[in-house]
């Protein structure tokens, strides 16, 4: 059995892997690239987070398989709000330009004058910042994030409903 095919069936590895890795790459381009995250971008990143952190748990060793099975449950949500979150910025980003929603405060201040439930729906329903991209390889970050998000849920889905689960 190839090395790959043996990283591929261990799910604590690839949800964590996947999740810190693509966090790293996130925050290297808007260190070095100075592309600054509007803020559905952080929410992808958090979604991305939430998922290395199942990963990192189902390392556990001695974990019971129904609590890993509950990690994989948790993995796939969270893989699942980030296909949301990501196809709604993907929809902003293809909106005619006099569609688009004008921007709103940064979100510092959203996260300090308002409820966390109204923050993410003031992001959730988007604002110019969102409909923009300034990179592009084949797709840009929405596009390439839905892409691990969709992997990510059917991956988790399908350890999620298998007989056993290796770790």
């Amino acid at each position: 059995m190839g090395i790959l095919k043996k990283i591929l069936l261990l799910p604590p590895l690839v949800n964590f892997g996947l999740g810190l890795g693509l966090i790293v790459g996130a925050y290297i381009f808007e260190v070095v690239g100075y592309y600054d995250p509007c803020p559905l971008c952080i929410l992808q990143r958090w979604s991305f987070a939430f998922i290395a952190l199942c990963g990192a748990l189902m390392m556990i060793p001695g974990l019971y398989s129904v609590i890993r099975k509950i990690l994989l449950l948790l993995a796939g949500l969270f893989s699942m709000c980030g296909c949301v979150i990501a196809g709604r910025q993907i929809y902003l980003q293809n909106l005619p330009s006099d569609q688009v929603p004008t921007c709103a405060p940064p979100m510092d201040f959203l996260m300090d004058t308002l409820p966390i439930f109204e923050v993410i729906q003031t992001i959730l329903l988007g604002d110019g910042n969102c409909a923009e991209y300034e990179w592009r390889f084949i797709f840009n970050f929405a596009e390439w994030a839905l892409i691990f998000f969709v992997f990510l849920l059917f991956y988790n889905l399908f350890f999620l409903f298998k007989k056993s689960v290796k770790t």
